[in-house]
């Protein structure tokens, strides 16, 4: 194809606009939705591993929940970070 002539392909992006939008906002709104039910699971174990330390009596069973506990409390808060923020929140 010479440099000149355009694409006639029938999938041209600037023909279907609309729905490239509608489908990258469908899109978006179900990655939104997978990084927010990720992160409330890890906001859960990191729950789970802050409340079993206050339990464990060993330094080193303590020292790996905190440690856990620290892991998923981060990888929470990265993904609530990601997220929009919704009115009222």
């Amino acid at each position: 194809m010479a440099k000149d002539e355009k694409s006639t392909f029938p999938g041209a992006l600037r023909d279907h606009q609309d729905a490239v939008k509608a489908e990258a906002e469908k899109v978006g709104t179900k990655i939104d939705e997978a990084f927010g039910k990720l992160a409330k699971k890890m906001r859960e174990r990191a729950d789970k591993a802050k409340g079993k330390m206050g339990e464990a009596r060993k330094p080193e069973k303590r020292a790996v929940l905190q440690r856990r506990f620290k892991l998923y409390a981060d990888a929470a808060t990265h993904l609530e970070e990601r997220l929009p923020q919704r009115d009222g929140d």
